[in-house]
């Protein structure tokens, strides 16, 4: 009996112990400030250890604390997986000189109505994936909390292209998917010939807004857009891409385009009039560096040079910020080369895409089909980033992990 008192009495102690040094006793805004620093990963888990710190994890401010903290550090890096089919998600926790990064798989509880997927982007937290069979299924996913929300089917034609756009306004404070839509009516030309003919093809512009949670018709897009681009780019409130070769105010080559989730307008932005960016004979990329929207422009032998427009529409802001060398990565195993043939293109110098500026000032570089790269502008050195279980061949997404849900929009 004494020896179950002293237990009983030790077990109580513990407990007020407990309750004297615990998250309890914190105001709840020091609380919150605590628990916003912790990963995503951590976050998650720590929403299980008991009823407060769950209740606390769900705090509305929570989210949004959490993801203004994290927006200055190095992203999640989520690899989609090429390989042999075009349907798992993975990602790296984390990476850096002295430790290899941890490559974890994402449970995607919608692969049975969508085996296959594409990934159209990544904003706060929340990815946007489109069907790449049928393109009819999109999904919200936010790959951490597992919340997701399939989009209702938009309108379809007969032997259309499709280009898509994910993004955030935050004046509106709403998040919007773009669907750009190109087809030709039925006719006896041959399909392969049938997108050729530029003329002849109609498009329609459709918005989703999570707002009136349907579909609009605004009308068609009045400049022929890149269809092998990556995913669009969201600087500033607005989605962007490369337009094909063409005639453009006088002026042959390839102009940047805008699409303002707020006003819903299409803008041509402005380039240098000097430089690779405005030569016909070069083509390039958009991306996003250290908030800025950003130009790799493909040059010989492999180089890029890099552009970044530092005042968002402000034409005599764009300055060529870095000079990318040409750096031998590995290259894909002959059977995967033969089943995809992704490297047809590689003479040409467009088998690299910069990703993005890490904290430490390095460049993020992705080569095609599955070798990552960082470059160091200031020595002008590469080193590989290596994942150990990176899956064979895969499209990297940047990604800043967040309890963000589209239903309570984070204020950015």
């Amino acid at each position: 009996m004494e020896n179950q008192n002293k237990k009983r009495n030790c077990r109580q102690k513990q407990e007020q112990d407990h309750q004297k040094n615990g998250m309890d006793n914190l105001p709840s805004e020091i609380a919150l400030d605590i628990i916003s620093r912790l990963p995503i990963t951590s976050l998650i888990q720590f929403r299980f250890v008991c009823q407060s710190w769950h209740t606390l994890a769900h705090e509305p401010h929570l989210a949004n604390l959490h993801l203004s903290r994290t927006a200055n550090d190095n992203p999640y890096l989520i690899f989609h997986c090429d390989y042999p089919i075009r349907n798992q998600l993975y990602f790296a926790e984390s990476f850096g000189h002295d430790d290899e990064g941890i490559v974890r798989k994402i449970h995607t509880p919608f692969s049975t109505s969508m085996p296959e997927f594409n990934v159209i982007g990544s904003c706060n937290g929340l990815l946007c994936l489109s069907d790449s069979l049928f393109n009819d299924a999109i999904y919200i996913y936010n790959p951490f909390t597992r919340n997701y929300k399939e989009l209702p089917e938009s309108t379809r034609f007969q032997d259309q292209e499709v280009l898509f756009g994910f993004g955030f306004h935050p004046t509106t404070n709403e998040y919007k998917v773009l669907k750009i839509v190109y087809y030709r009516n039925p006719s006896n030309v041959p399909w392969r010939r049938r997108f050729r003919n530029r003329d002849n093809t109609q498009s329609e512009v459709q918005v989703y807004s999570f707002c009136s949670k349907t579909w609009r018709s605004i009308g068609a897009v009045p400049y022929q857009l890149e269809r092998r681009s990556s995913e669009a780019v969201l600087v500033s409130g607005r989605l962007h891409w490369v337009t094909r070769p063409g005639r453009y105010n006088g002026v042959r080559g390839r102009i940047i385009i805008s699409f303002d989730l707020a006003n819903e307008h299409f803008y041509e932005v402005p380039k240098p009039d000097f430089g690779g960016l405005r030569s016909y004979n070069y083509n390039y990329h958009l991306a996003v560096l250290g908030g800025c929207l950003s130009a790799a422009v493909y040059c010989s032998n492999g180089k890029l040079e890099i552009w970044v427009m530092k005042d968002y529409g402000v034409k005599d802001s764009w300055i060529k910020e870095f000079n990318v060398g040409a750096y031998s990565s590995k290259f894909l195993s002959q059977d995967l080369q033969r089943y995809y043939g992704i490297w047809k293109n590689a003479l040409s110098g467009r088998i690299v895409r910069v990703l993005g500026l890490m904290k430490n000032g390095e460049i993020l570089l992705e080569y095609k089909g599955g070798s990552l790269a960082l470059y160091e502008p200031d020595e002008g050195k590469f080193r590989n980033l290596v994942f150990k279980g990176t899956p064979k061949l895969f499209q990297t997404v940047l990604h800043f992990g967040s309890l963000n849900w589209i239903d309570n929009p984070v204020e950015m």
